[in-house]
């Protein structure tokens, strides 16, 4: 098992994984929105790779914050394929991100994960590696759509 971060060669190895995530999307879309993501500054993909498959990924983005002097990462997806859940894989992603993070000092890692979600163990996940939505911290997270 190999945690590393994305190229452009993962492309077509992300998309299946992509759409267990439930975003399924074209190769042409996807290769213009991968490779504008990491042209971003502050912006990354890892993989997980198990003999030469793209098993899952973890893409983040980082920003500064207004209120703070922390930096921001916000996990923008992550997945890992069905039949390899349950064996850590997620969590050396979450750890790779987390050490990218712990590197740039005082540090917040935001995450979003939807209702849909709760049923497949996903918000226990993330509550196991420490991450809550409590106390007098707690976010109501709101989204408007503009098309």
């Amino acid at each position: 098992m190999k945690i590393r971060h994305a190229t452009n060669f993962d492309i077509s190895g992300l998309l299946p994984l992509l759409a267990e995530l439930g975003y399924p999307a074209s190769l042409e879309d996807f290769t213009i929105r991968f490779k504008r993501f990491l042209k971003t500054p502050g912006y990354g993909v890892a993989v997980c790779e198990i003999e030469k498959q793209i098993v899952g990924f973890i893409a983040w983005s980082r920003s500064n914050t207004f209120v703070s002097n922390a930096v921001r990462f916000r996990i923008e997806g992550l997945v890992v394929a069905n039949n390899y859940r349950g064996q850590g894989i997620g969590k050396k992603l979450m750890r790779f991100v987390e050490d990218i993070a712990r590197s740039n000092g005082i540090c917040i890692i935001d995450l979003v994960s939807g209702l849909r979600r709760a049923k497949d163990g996903t918000h226990e996940f993330y509550k196991s590696l420490g991450y809550k939505n409590e106390g007098h911290m707690a976010k109501l997270y709101l989204r408007k759509e503009y098309s």
